[in-house]
């Protein structure tokens, strides 16, 4: 990423994102929040994502076996979506800074009401 993505050019990566996509893209940029300095680990990442994948998925319940099939489908969606969620958590992630930069007493709550805010549309 070469420079801050404006409001509008977030707004759009997200806008063709569905429901699990965008549950994703949130459980992603929280724990970027929480781990900012984790960023540049990509193995942390993508092992993040299937994280938060699996449990988008609904496959996380407590006592909960996935099936063959379950993780052939986080594997799968994974192998599909990855690269778009990762690049929209990035883009976010980054503008959510740049919102929130200059702004006195800057908290996480103000953070993840931002985020809200643009993944709500």
């Amino acid at each position: 990423m070469q420079r801050v993505p404006t409001q509008d050019e977030v707004r759009q990566q997200i806008q063709p994102l569905d429901e699990l996509d965008r549950k994703v893209l949130g459980g992603m940029v929280a724990l970027l929040m929480s781990e900012p300095k984790r960023l540049r680990d990509r193995e942390w990442v993508a092992q993040q994502f299937v994280q938060v994948a699996v449990v988008a998925h609904g496959f996380a319940g407590e006592g909960d076996d996935a099936s063959t099939d379950d993780v052939e489908r986080v594997r799968l969606y994974a192998n599909l979506r990855m690269s778009v969620i990762l690049d929209a958590t990035l883009a976010l992630f980054v503008r959510v800074a740049e919102d929130l930069r200059g702004s006195q007493g800057a908290t996480l709550e103000m953070a993840r009401g931002l985020v809200h805010g643009y993944l709500a549309g």
